[in-house]
């Protein structure tokens, strides 16, 4: 299958869905769905090179009630250097965990939480044309807020600074990052009155 097939269903898809949401009022409630993507940048462990890369993430889940949501994250961070000519080092990160994500409701269209997480990390060191790699336990901390665009919006700017971190090697490395993406509140809570 070619790319311009998959844009189209894709764009397809993500039309079908946000139509139907367009009248919806901001913000979210139980039982709410939730879609999204985000970049970070991510400053990985000093014992892991200690630079700072790039990291995506996606997620998704469901919003038991107002205060609660159960949320499943991927998410994929890479960094590398090249000390001396021909000597490229990197790290990739990568993390599948389930978020316990905690909600509040200051505004309408604002909502701020904070999360904890826990899953699978996988670390692969590359060096000199040499691999390794262990897969361990993952987690995360962190929190954010969700900016709705208006008041009868169903898609949200998410701002999130947080700290993955994973078992590898015998050790625990932790990765502060700050990241914003999108996210998208699948549900339908119309407006009351005329």
């Amino acid at each position: 299958m070619t790319g311009r097939p998959v844009r189209s269903i894709v764009i397809a898809g993500i039309l079908l869905i946000v139509a139907p949401l367009a009248p919806a009022r901001a913000g979210i409630r139980g039982r709410d769905g939730e879609v999204g993507i985000d970049y970070a940048r991510q400053r990985f462990d000093p014992e892991l090179l200690g630079e700072t890369g790039g990291r995506w993430s996606l997620r998704g889940g469901q919003h038991v009630t107002g205060l609660l949501q159960w949320e499943g994250q991927i998410t994929r961070g890479r960094v590398e250097t090249t000390p001396l000519p021909g000597a490229e080092r990197s790290v990739t990160l990568s993390l599948a965990l389930v978020n316990l994500v905690v909600n509040f409701h200051p505004r309408e269209n604002v909502v701020p939480y904070v999360l904890l997480g826990v899953g699978i990390a996988k670390t692969r060191i590359e060096a000199v044309g040499l691999s390794s790699s262990d897969t361990e336990t993952g987690y995360q901390i962190g929190g954010g807020s969700r900016f709705f665009f208006g008041k009868e919006s169903a898609v949200a700017l998410r701002v999130e600074l947080s700290i993955p971190g994973g078992d590898a090697f015998e050790h625990s490395y932790f990765h502060p990052s700050l990241g914003a993406g999108l996210t998208l509140r699948i549900g339908h809570h119309h407006h009351l009155g005329p």
